[in-house]
């Protein structure tokens, strides 16, 4: 025979207590016991360009703020209590009300979101021109047409990795000189050009300085069409 169970604090019958030394209703245990350790303000460091959110030193592809909120509440999670985000803004200010849940037992914390507005390595070394090699196409045929191909193609790979992206092009005597920030951009390109134009490459090095003590090159690749 199971022996019926009274809260010590508001001597409710409940069918279990919960805690340790001090054993309480599902009620009464938030009000001395926090099921999650949630901070008065929580920081969400955004690029201020992309909009992609930093953690643990990792730019993430988050760019929803409820897939930012979920993401960076994460850190707080612990085993077998679930959590829901409501969020609000209210003067200006953005909170978050975080619902927690275990077994029988509820409660709820307040935080305000601060914003720390930066850019990201990427963003920050597109607008600076970052690139490590230089494509430089030449030949009789309709160039302007296939340098439009040549963005289209660098677009549709950065949509995959922002870290591949073509930051400049220029007009050239006899053509087009195109900037790549990753040999896995100018690959692709490349490979779309010998696919479609069969053309004549040549590849060389500039030597644009030294990093560490060791001598830093840059890509060069010719693409002439016949």
């Amino acid at each position: 025979m199971e022996l019926t169970k009274f809260c010590p604090r508001c001597g409710k019958e409940t069918e279990k207590l919960y805690g340790e030394e001090k054993k309480l209703c599902p009620e009464c245990y938030p009000e001395d016991n926090d099921l999650l350790q949630i901070p008065d303000t929580v920081e969400l460091d955004i690029c201020e360009v992309c909009g992609r959110l930093r953690k643990h030193g990792e730019w993430l592809e988050e760019y929803t703020l409820e897939d930012q909120l979920s993401a960076r509440f994460e850190e707080f999670s612990v085993e077998d209590v679930r959590m829901e985000l409501q969020y609000w803004e209210e003067d200006d200010r953005m909170f978050v009300r975080v619902h927690a849940f275990k077994s029988e037992i509820k409660d709820e914390y307040d935080t305000e979101i601060r914003y720390n507005k930066e850019q990201c390595n990427t963003c920050s070394r597109f607008e600076g021109g970052f690139f490590k090699v230089k494509m430089q196409l030449r030949g009789e045929k309709d160039l302007e047409r296939i340098s439009n191909r040549v963005a289209d193609t660098a677009a549709e790979v950065t949509n995959e990795d922002r870290k591949d992206f073509m930051s400049n092009v220029e007009e050239a005597d006899g053509g087009y000189n195109f900037f790549f920030s990753t040999e896995k951009i100018a690959r692709e390109i490349l490979d779309m050009l010998k696919a479609k134009h069969n053309p004549e490459v040549k590849r060389s090095y500039e030597l644009i300085g030294e990093e560490d003590g060791q001598e830093v090159y840059r890509n060069v690749i010719s693409v002439r069409l016949g």
